[in-house]
């Protein structure tokens, strides 16, 4: 289904916001990555991890968009980095699980801190009552596109 006119506007209106929350990210982002030893995908595979609290090596690759080999090489790195631990699927031994461990909680915890810090710099030079309106608009729109059950 190809989306209308108004909602290719909207979408590129959101990622021009999105762009302009955004101004020092990337340099504060990198600064991150070097200082824990770490790559975009192995970032990535963290947050995913603490979002789902465990998942198996086919799951990350699959979410990744990577080849299991990659995966497993990203995974291996991400537990010599201390980052996550590996274990035997309890239901088949030959399937590993993957969890985050607290101290890949952390730098998800500061990569999330760095990014909610950016967009509050920027945030905060709106006018008090667009902030009001923009954020019940949010909430309204974040409201919509959860998930059913």
């Amino acid at each position: 289904m190809e989306p209308t006119s108004d909602i290719k506007h909207l979408a590129c209106l959101v990622m021009r916001f999105n762009g302009l929350l955004n101004v020092q990210l990337i340099g504060d982002v990198m600064a991150l990555l070097r200082e824990a030893d770490l790559s975009l995908p192995r970032l990535v595979t963290l947050s995913y991890l603490h979002r789902t609290d465990s998942a198996s090596i086919s799951q990350i690759g699959d979410h990744l968009g990577l080849a299991m080999a990659t995966t497993s090489h990203l995974v291996d790195q991400l537990v010599q980095g201390g980052y996550v631990e590996r274990r035997e699927a309890e239901q088949d031994r030959r399937h590993k699980t993957v969890s985050i461990t607290d101290q890949g909680r952390d730098v998800v915890v500061r990569f999330y801190e760095i990014r909610i810090n950016d967009a509050s710099q920027q945030l905060h030079r709106l006018p008090p009552d667009l902030v009001q309106r923009l954020s019940t608009l949010l909430e309204e729109a974040i409201a919509a596109l959860q998930p059913h059950p």
